[in-house]
């Protein structure tokens, strides 16, 4: 697939109006049409705009001994968890100048949430490599590899970009089946951010000082956040409600090893660990780590 600008944009606003019709419906049900019709319009309005510069702003601080002009926009200087912060944010305020309890809207559009994070991840198969992965000797079939350049001999690239479309639409999945839940929008963005540290890490293009990966920490800071917050909700002064968090921190030091043994900087015997090990065991961390949010999960609502 060839860079396709206006590709990535149809596709990311017709997933915007399908998460705000959604959003519009399921709100609907709780504050009567006119409210919720309000509601939505203002958070497609204000998240679009907020999303656009949170985006943007979150890049340029990000990089900012580069010194980016803030008005030269280009799709690849923008941070996409900035975007996504951007977007929450005006659903915030929208729930705000309406006068409705802004937990309780957050809860309601965190499913609408997960599905537009996945729109724009799928939107990227229209920019070239950008979302991609390691270049493959041989494709396999999309979308585990997607062939990008000429038509009869294109270059094959890890399809990064549709795992993590799928990741996000598994937790909108998630997010669906606890939308009755307390915490709903806390718990879906874990979910969305949890997987990402591992495709973060998989991505050839991304906001990085040095060996760090901005969007990574980002990540691993909002997930590792979630679970401290659980143990200061529960019994903070019992060692058990803090397992989680501790959990965390350890899979942290996991994930930055395991950076280490990919650039080759920690070597076995000599010899570079296979790449797919590597990553078997980034995804062993993390899933521990999602248990982990269910059980401090569980601990608050018990408490």
């Amino acid at each position: 697939m060839d860079f396709n600008l206006s590709g990535f944009l149809f596709i990311t606003g017709c997933g915007a109006f399908l998460c705000i019709l959604w959003f519009f419906l399921e709100l609907r049900k709780k504050t009567g049409c006119g409210r919720s019709l309000l509601i939505s319009l203002l958070s497609l309005a204000l998240g679009g705009l907020l999303g656009f510069a949170c985006a943007r702003l979150v890049y340029i601080l990000c990089m900012i001994q580069f010194r980016f002009p803030f008005l030269e926009i280009s799709y690849d200087q923008m941070s996409y968890y900035g975007g996504m912060a951007g977007v929450v944010l005006g659903v915030l305020l929208s729930a705000l100048i309406c006068r409705q309890n802004v937990r309780e809207t957050l809860n309601v559009f965190a499913p609408m949430g997960a599905l537009l994070a996945a729109s724009v991840r799928f939107a990227e198969y229209c920019l070239g490599e950008f979302g991609a992965g390691d270049w493959m000797e041989e494709g396999i079939f999309f979308p585990v590899t997607v062939g990008i350049g000429d038509a009869e001999y294109p270059d094959f690239y890890l399809a990064v970009f549709m795992l993590e479309g799928f990741l996000a639409l598994v937790a909108m999945i998630l997010s669906v089946v606890n939308r009755e839940g307390r915490y709903n929008w806390v718990r879906t963005l874990f979910w969305l951010c949890l997987p990402q540290v591992l495709c973060e890490s998989l991505r050839l293009n991304s906001i990085s000082w040095r060996f760090v990966r901005a969007e990574m920490l980002f990540c691993f800071l909002w997930c590792e956040g979630v679970l401290v917050w659980y143990a200061l909700k529960a019994k903070r002064k019992k060692f058990s409600s803090w397992i989680p968090a501790v959990t965390g921190l350890v899979v942290c030091g996991l994930v930055i090893v395991l950076e280490f043994v990919k650039d080759g900087k920690i070597t076995f015997g000599g010899e570079l660990a296979p790449h797919w090990a590597v990553y078997a065991a980034m995804a062993a961390g993390l899933a521990v780590m999602a248990v982990m949010e269910t059980v401090g999960h569980k601990r608050i609502q018990n408490s």
